[in-house]
């Protein structure tokens, strides 16, 4: 095993997970770089070996392509020339950053929402305390913190957004101008034009809370110890649930990244009601072992999940039978939205597919291809300050072949009942999509009391325990 193979090894392999990275296709239609970008410091003397590291993971790059990218024909680039190309790009360029887009394009342009070049830890860090969504093709804001910029501008939950510097959201480029906007090309400001629920339109230039790489770490760290405590306290879990009658139980399962006691402790709970609604709305997905122990909870024999097709094999997935006492043998409904990714867009279909759920909500994301995380081991053996930084790449390794043919990625689930929040509803709080699904399975539940469930917004208070992924 090469020392690439003993790296990636140990790391291990998940689905795509949405907050951590997002990736896109720079093209002509994406020229949206801020423009004081030649005020940022040249690299000087160390211009050419900053150089001769660019060219070094242009290299890392092809060979991992070639030795992991699970389409030999690399979706019909020819990776040698684009390399090449690269290169000579790369060798016209003095700044660092100039190189990393270059770096970046290379990957972006095969329009895998998994392959994509993980730029090194920011000595700045830009957060404009907003997040937004698509709801069917409308792009809303989502959340808005009151310490931001945006806030004071009249920025509201439920307000849509109609353009982002210049660029029009759709479901297929969201995530793709999302990740110039805080991973590539982050800048002090960026400007929105948004259209408010009654219709009227503004223009609005939002400036940005920044702060150093020592902060920003000192908060991760503040709370990665906070959920720490709340684990060892027993405190924390990966799901939450509320009693929407004593026939329903609905279950928010807010991630895949988990343990099989997490799923057993909900499961259990939920084994005590004849009716179930699972939420995986805004789930991004995680694990694939816990995919396939979320599944074998729902039925009392082998199910086929999916194939997943990598270069050289094809593995079959498939859930395990459980004791009976494990298994939960009510009514199932499934909630999802456009922030359903990954596995939990497979823990929808398959329960679709096998006709044990109905799924109620918007359409999913379409992300579920198999990838892991390889860094440029070129660069750790650079004793220089760009070793000390991590460069890598997420690598496709598998695409996924659900039971019946087809694929997901790209695609998404179409939902059987598609139901959508209307601004108003998200500015409110209110859940008109989970009091739909209620009332279908024959439970009257209005949306203003199944906001209070709070399975997609924030409770009263919770602001700080936002993670580090809003925007």
């Amino acid at each position: 095993m090469t020392k690439k193979q003993s790296l990636a090894a140990a790391i291990s392999i998940l689905r795509f997970t949405l907050p951590l990275v997002l990736s896109l296709v720079i093209g002509a239609n994406f020229a949206i770089f801020s423009q004081d970008n030649e005020s940022k410091p040249k690299l000087n003397s160390q211009s050419k070996l900053a150089r001769e590291y660019a060219l070094s993971m242009l290299d890392e790059i092809k060979g991992i392509m070639k030795e992991n990218y699970f389409d030999q024909n690399y979706g019909g680039m020819d990776l040698k020339a684009r390399i090449e190309t690269a290169k000579a790009r790369v060798k016209t360029l003095e700044l660092n950053w100039q190189m990393y887009r270059v770096i970046a394009q290379v990957l972006l342009e095969l329009d895998d929402s998994h392959t994509f070049f993980i730029l090194p830890r920011r000595g700045d860090h830009f957060r404009y305390g907003i997040s937004w969504q698509m709801f069917g093709n409308k792009c809303l804001i989502t959340s808005v913190k009151k310490d931001s910029d945006a806030f004071a501008q009249g920025l509201e939950v439920g307000d849509q957004v109609v353009a982002i510097r210049k660029l029009i959201p759709t479901r297929a480029d969201l995530w793709k101008i999302t990740y110039v906007i805080l991973k590539l090309d982050p800048s002090q400001e960026t400007d929105l034009r948004i259209r408010k629920p009654d219709g009227t339109e503004r223009s609005l230039t939002i400036k940005a809370k920044t702060s150093t790489d020592k902060e920003y770490q000192a908060e991760l760290k503040e709370r990665r110890e906070k959920l720490k405590a709340r684990k060892e306290k027993d405190e924390y879990q990966p799901f939450k649930c509320q009693e929407a009658s004593p026939e329903l139980l609905a279950c928010k399962l807010e991630t895949f990244i988990a343990e099989k006691p997490d799923i057993d402790k909900m499961m259990k709970r939920a084994s005590k009601y004849p009716k179930l609604i699972l939420d995986l709305r805004q789930n991004h997905g995680g694990y694939v072992f816990l995919e396939e122990y979320v599944l074998s909870h729902f039925f009392d024999h082998e199910v086929k999940v999916a194939d997943r097709i990598a270069r050289k094999k094809t593995e079959t997935s498939k859930t395990k039978v459980m004791n009976v006492d494990r298994q939960y043998k009510g009514e199932v409904s499934v909630l999802i939205d456009s922030e359903s990714a990954s596995a939990s867009e497979i823990t929808a279909r398959v329960l679709q597919l096998e006709k044990r759920a109905k799924i109620y909500g918007d359409f999913s994301r379409g992300a579920v291809m198999t990838s892991i995380t390889m860094p440029f081991t070129d660069m750790l053996h650079y004793d220089t300050v760009f070793a000390s930084n991590l460069f890598a790449m997420s690598v496709t390794v598998g695409d996924v072949v659900m039971s019946d043919g087809s694929r997901l990625e790209k695609v998404g689930i179409v939902p059987d009942f598609p139901v959508r929040p209307t601004p108003i509803a998200l500015k409110q709080k209110w859940d008109p999509v989970l009091a739909f699904a209620a009332g279908k399975m024959g439970v009257t539940l209005t949306p203003e009391d199944a906001g209070k469930f709070y399975f997609i917004t924030e409770k009263p208070g919770d602001d700080d325990e936002a993670d580090a992924t809003d925007r």
